[in-house]
């Protein structure tokens, strides 16, 4: 209690206050590229932070969402960022669950200073630049960071607000097994009695599509084993959420303790990935195996990563290009599977020569 009474002391609450209070034309709420649990649902608690302080707020988010579920029970204020961005919907500006070197390199110009900037997150954050910042190196998710601003300026949690904030850090540290501390253990504390017990096991058993067991078989034939790692693809999709399904799938093969699957639409290049092996740092592999081809999503146990096909765009939307899709997607597959285990096996090299 002691570290949370300090970190949002008087001066600190008086301020957050301020920058709502000026945001009464309406507060747009961003976060990360292909939002995570932990994002939606952070996103949404400052929603109704913003409501009880009558603020009227919208989040918007660019990519693709990483749990379909959560996304319909919360979307009712948050939803794709619109592609043409005109000057009113930067009045004032959050970022949640985000930093703006974590943004495409045009949003973050068009941003300028961010107002309000409330994330956790372990990379240098003396340069970043907010009017109000709260970026916390010592907690598992900005959820949790979320609670803590409920707590301490008395907002009112509802159910629905509860249950995704606890299934939020339930899902970002695996039922506590990883990433867990007294600031994620009381907060979950805390919000356990508000929780709407039903909502929760629809979120943690959500209804699998037909099209994730079509993406599901397309993944089992093209998988390659190599040791303790799987490599597959889906291939050709229109919806690629299905991805961190199917990654949970393989991972229950015997002998996989790390799999990988990527998927083509007609605009990106989609690659997923899931680890149960505690010596790798999955967005460390991901970052320099694939950080010069866009930004990296994640953490320690799992990465992401969107690539745009550009000129290539033109073979996905032929009708008449059986033979070049093909050869399209086994090209993306050597050069994303080389790179992986490449980067792989110079790390496993490193720590075989410490």
């Amino acid at each position: 209690m002691v570290q949370i009474v300090k970190k949002l002391g008087f001066f600190k609450r008086r301020k957050f206050r301020q920058i709502l209070n000026k945001s009464k034309s309406g507060l747009t709420i961003l976060l990360r590229p292909d939002p995570t649990v932990d994002s939606l649902a952070s996103a949404y608690a400052l929603t109704k932070i913003a409501e009880y302080f009558h603020v009227s707020a919208r989040c918007y988010y660019i990519g693709t969402a990483h749990h379909k579920g959560l996304l319909n029970i919360v979307g009712q204020n948050i939803e794709p960022l619109p592609d043409v961005i005109t000057d009113e919907l930067f009045m004032t500006v959050a970022l949640v669950d985000v930093i703006p070197s974590d943004l495409p390199e045009d949003l973050s110009i068009s941003i300028g200073t961010p107002d309000l900037i409330i994330s956790h997150s372990k990379v240098a954050t003396k340069d970043i630049k907010s009017n109000y910042k709260d970026i916390r190196a010592n907690i598992e998710t900005t959820s949790t960071l979320m609670i803590q601003y409920m707590r301490r300026h008395k907002v009112p949690i509802d159910s629905t607000t509860a249950t995704v904030l606890l299934f939020a850090i339930r899902e970002s540290t695996k039922n506590f097994l990883i990433n867990v501390n007294l600031n994620g253990l009381e907060a979950y504390h805390f919000i356990l009695g508000y929780i709407d017990n039903d909502l929760l096991l629809k979120l943690e058993k959500p209804d699998v599509k037909p099209e994730t067991f079509s993406d599901l078989a397309n993944a089992i034939n093209n998988k390659h084993i190599k040791g303790a790692y799987l490599l597959t693809n889906t291939g050709y999709v229109k919806d690629p959420s299905t991805l961190s399904k199917v990654v949970k799938y393989m991972l229950d093969l015997e002998g996989i303790s790390t799999a990988l699957v990527f998927a083509v639409n007609t605009s990106n290049i989609y690659v997923y990935a899931n680890s149960d092996n505690i010596e790798i740092n999955m967005k460390q592999i991901f970052r320099k195996a694939f950080g010069h081809c866009g930004n990296i999503l994640g953490g320690s146990s799992y990465a992401s990563i969107s690539i745009p096909l550009g000129v290539f765009c033109a073979i996905t939307k032929g009708d008449n290009c059986k033979e070049s899709k093909q050869l399209m997607l086994e090209t993306i597959s050597n050069s994303i599977y080389n790179r992986f285990l490449n980067t792989i096996e110079e790390g496993e090299s490193k720590l075989g020569n410490e």
